[in-house]
């Protein structure tokens, strides 16, 4: 892509792209982070004059989402949200390039912009925005009503974005469809692209503390102590040596199916006894061949004792689970239990945060059908692959409210998976251009024919 052949669309959403990314709305987790008021401040220019009607809702001081809404011209028709968010992670250290500096580095369709944010979300935001207000400006009416959201908080959960706006405001998205991350990663065999992943659902989040008790005495004497920290560390081996059943659903094999690797291999990874033992020749998408078949539990936190010369009289772990559609939280103690097996009597379980059960939208909406067009638009010859995603996003509120929700983008062919995986929430954080001039007009294409 030259300067010459990069149409409007495509230089809107890098420009705005690279504002977002230059606001560094930080979200750190604590509620006086992120100030989205920036990004909501810079959309609300970006839409002067377009016409579409603008509302802004502030949760806590500085957490601004906007929403934008262009009317149809029957009230009885067709909506669709197009859900972005604002908010980042923090940036940490050893950026090649600023991380907020938004720079362009490069040339051709291979330039990329850079910064936190670039990939997870703020390419698709800026893409959102910009097919609104190109839809808005055509001066083509479509016949269903468009809604953009450019929201606070995703990266903490959305408690001050978009759950805080349908339990307070679903008046302002109030839709029949959305589309939103993650999505649009190419999956080529022999350097063709046979397949498109479009995320229709996610994994439900089940978290849990154990607590372990042990009996203080003095450290200096440890040998036969009831020490809190070991039974905690034994507890820890055992549920990692317990390995969790796969579960192969109708989605998997979809995606086997496009994967370059032998017919051997494929066959192995969608049979549930087989599948562990294959997963290590799938290299760096093997963790997330992992994820989306299994339920996860994972030990991140691990605290006790309160002295260095005092044996620890209690502990504690705390588990980051995600379940797979069907698993419940009564399925994921009674995994644990026989995880533990003999130290179970001696652990507590107790819930940790909020549950969230998996979510997944159904694949026979017409707004599915029509993000199987934009793929194949986009790469003739290859189909929409239907996935369920390892992590938590927006989507899951709605999906939870019965509304149809999908993960839609459309990257370029350089792309893979194990890429993306590892640039998300990661230092050198970019995209290239080809890919925001992918998705900007795969984004408009669907709202058109979605509402049109």
């Amino acid at each position: 892509m030259t300067a010459e052949t990069q149409d409007d669309l495509t230089t809107q959403t890098i420009e705005l792209l690279r504002e977002l990314i230059r606001n560094a709305c930080v979200s750190d987790g604590s509620a006086d982070s992120g100030g989205e008021a920036r990004s909501a401040a810079t959309l609300q220019r970006f839409f002067e004059g377009s016409g579409v009607r603008i509302e802004l809702v502030e949760p806590h001081p500085g957490r601004v989402s906007l929403i934008a809404t262009l009317p149809g011209t029957d009230p009885e028709g067709p909506s669709l949200l197009l859900l972005g968010h604002t908010d980042v992670v923090p940036a940490g250290r050893g950026w090649t390039h600023d991380p907020f500096g938004g720079d362009v580095v490069g040339e051709g369709p291979d330039a990329e912009v850079w910064g936190r944010g670039a990939l997870d979300m703020l390419h698709l935001t800026a893409s959102y925005a910009v097919a609104l207000r190109a839809i808005a400006t055509s001066g083509v009416p479509l016949r269903g009503r468009l809604v953009f959201a450019g929201v606070a908080d995703e990266e903490s959960g959305g408690v001050l974005g978009a759950q805080w706006i349908l339990a307070n405001r679903p008046d302002l998205v109030n839709v029949d469809g959305v589309i939103s991350e993650t999505g649009g990663i190419p999956l080529a065999v022999d350097g063709q692209v046979r397949g498109v992943t479009v995320t229709v659902g996610e994994k439900g989040m089940s978290g849990r503390r154990l607590r372990v008790a042990g009996h203080p005495r003095h450290a200096s004497t440890p040998w036969g102590a009831d020490n809190a920290v070991i039974t905690a560390a034994s507890a820890i081996t055992r549920i990692g040596e317990h390995a969790a059943t796969a579960q192969i659903d109708d989605l998997w094999p979809q995606y086997v199916a496009v994967l370059d690797v032998p017919d051997d291999v494929k066959a192995a990874l969608v049979d549930p006894e087989l599948i562990d033992a294959a997963l290590p020749q799938l290299g760096p998408i093997a963790g997330l061949a992992h994820a989306v078949t299994h339920t996860t539990y994972s030990p991140d936190i691990v605290r006790g004792g309160d002295k260095l010369n005092v044996v620890p009289q209690s502990a504690h772990v705390d588990l980051d689970i995600r379940t797979l559609p069907g698993v419940s939280a009564a399925d994921v103690d009674e995994h644990l239990r026989a995880a533990l097996g003999p130290l179970a009597s001696r652990v507590t379980i107790e819930p940790l945060g909020s549950e969230s059960p998996a979510s997944r939208s159904p694949l026979d909406t017409p707004l599915y059908g029509a993000l199987c067009d934009a793929v194949a638009a986009a790469y003739p010859g290859a189909h929409a692959v239907p996935v369920i995603a390892p992590g938590a996003a927006d989507s899951r509120y709605f999906r939870q409210r019965g509304i149809p929700a999908y993960g839609f983008g459309m990257f370029s062919p350089r792309w893979r998976h194990s890429d993306f995986r590892h640039l998300v929430h990661s230092v050198d954080e970019r995209v290239d251009l080809a890919t925001i001039d992918l998705a900007v007009h795969a984004i408009e294409r669907v709202a058109r024919q979605v509402l049109g």
